[in-house]
């Protein structure tokens, strides 16, 4: 079991980690709120979320589908441009689907569905790339969402048949007799067990289970073509039976590896760190005893004492998303324009509904690298200046009236949730003591704190 987190430890500073862990953070003013919920209602409140479609309606497309109009009455050069067209519309869809992403993120008022969601995403890894369809991925997306914090199981036989991952893993050619093997592959590699918990003899009899999968082309649902399934006796993990899909899903997920596998990537997503073997086995036991409830199961985590531990505290590279909607949220300044976030979540590595592939993003060192820590540099000195409503209250984050001293506190607060390394402190509270207070002083110190590898933590 999860040790409680004792009340007397539970402390601004522990707030502050709940949030930037479970969500994106927030301005010194969210953490004293949350903060003063205590410890248990506000996990509860980060993990109880409301319906917001009002709030973050979604774009509305229809699934994209090339028809060539008259049958063969299309000379080449007339499928040539209608492509050119439709790819041109494809990407400013996906571009659409993205800001509103981003944006829903930045300012929903259940920002731990959200990192949830972000959480799902790398995990059930699916790129526009290959599944050309904005319908598509958004549709995943609002899948993903509505599963986010349910139960493991009935996730897990969605997403088998998420016409998004069909296409990405040739599902919709997969057809009795002809079976392929790519999503059964992944399905349990990648997405339940883990590598090494299963033989090639239950992916090739898996792959029978998930035949017929299709993908209805006028509305962009998922298809059963009967005709297309293998009905077949099969034997998966030593089981006999005429397994369907769902059916081999329950199998997959019924293996004791299941739990720990996911337990584990989810301990890794919040904490950052991979879970030891042994705090492994206590993480598999309780999101069994969740009912493999990820909601459940992440109330346990926020509420337990291991989560809190001091060397998880600040040792987490931000990731791209992570790091534009916590520094803005920090702030307390608006997101740039979406061309801003797109361009620096693209170079910095982080392309919302383009996974570099089925494995998801890597995540903690492979964030850094000395270009990506240059730009995160440069771009920290935008978001401080900004541009006329967009510029931080410089007032408000340090404000003119504060000594060196208190200038060092207020800053170490709200940049980094916790005291500067006393290195960094010193050069800090020298700079204000030889430059004084005026505006652009303050702002430059913001931008200088910010430059550090310091701030790159959460």
């Amino acid at each position: 079991m999860l040790t409680p987190l004792p009340s007397h430890e539970w402390t601004l500073a522990a707030a502050a980690h709940l949030l930037n862990r479970a969500a994106f953070g927030g301005s010194p003013e969210e953490i004293q709120r949350l903060y003063s919920m205590g410890h248990a209602a506000a996990v509860r409140s980060l993990l109880t979320a409301g319906e917001e479609e009002d709030l973050f309606p979604a774009p509305e497309f229809a699934p994209m589908k090339f028809q060539r109009h008259g049958n063969d009455s299309m000379t080449p050069e007339e499928v040539a441009e209608k492509r050119k067209i439709m790819n041109m519309q494809a990407r400013e869809r996906t571009q659409e689907s993205r800001a509103w992403w981003i944006h829903r993120m930045a300012f929903t008022p259940y920002p731990a569905r959200e990192k949830c969601v972000l959480f799902w995403h790398g995990h059930w890894a699916t790129s526009i790339q290959k599944v050309n369809d904005p319908f598509l991925v958004l549709q995943q997306n609002q899948t993903l969402r509505a599963r986010a914090f349910g139960p493991f199981a009935p996730f897990a036989k969605e997403m088998a048949k998420d016409p998004a991952m069909i296409r990405y893993l040739d599902l919709n050619s997969s057809k009795a007799g002809h079976p392929n093997e790519n999503f059964a592959r992944e399905l349990m590699e990648l997405f339940t067990l883990g590598e090494g918990n299963y033989s090639e003899e239950d992916i090739q009899e898996a792959a029978r289970a998930f035949t017929g999968y299709r993908i209805n082309p006028e509305t962009g649902a998922f298809h059963f073509g009967r005709k297309n399934h293998d009905a077949g006796v099969k034997k998966i993990f030593g089981k006999t039976g005429a397994f369907d899909g769902d059916a081999t899903v329950d199998l997959i997920v019924s293996r004791p590896q299941c739990a720990e596998f996911i337990s584990a990537k989810i301990w890794n997503f919040y904490v950052g760190e991979k879970p030891a073997a042994s705090l492994n086995e206590v993480l598999a036991s309780e999101y069994r005893a969740s009912g493999l409830q990820t909601g459940d199961f992440l109330e346990r985590i926020f509420l337990s004492r291991e989560f809190y531990a001091p060397k998880y505290r600040r040792r987490q590279i931000k990731s791209p998303v992570q790091w534009i909607i916590q520094t803005c949220k920090v702030l307390e300044r608006p997101l740039p324009d979406f061309k801003v976030v797109h361009r620096t979540l693209e170079q910095l590595g982080q392309v919302l509904f383009a996974p570099p592939n089925v494995k998801g993003w890597d995540g903690g060192r492979a964030w850094i690298s000395s270009s990506t820590l240059l730009l995160r540099y440069n771009l920290s000195g935008t978001l401080v200046r900004g541009g006329g409503d967009a510029a931080p209250d410089i007032e408000k984050i340090l404000p003119a009236a504060a000594t060196p001293q208190q200038a060092c506190d207020l800053l170490s607060w709200r940049l980094f949730q916790g005291p500067m390394n006393p290195e960094l402190r010193e050069k800090t509270f020298h700079h204000l003591e030889k430059n004084g207070n005026a505006p652009a002083v303050r702002r430059d110190i913001v931008h200088l704190l910010m430059s550090t590898p310091d701030f790159q933590l959460t």
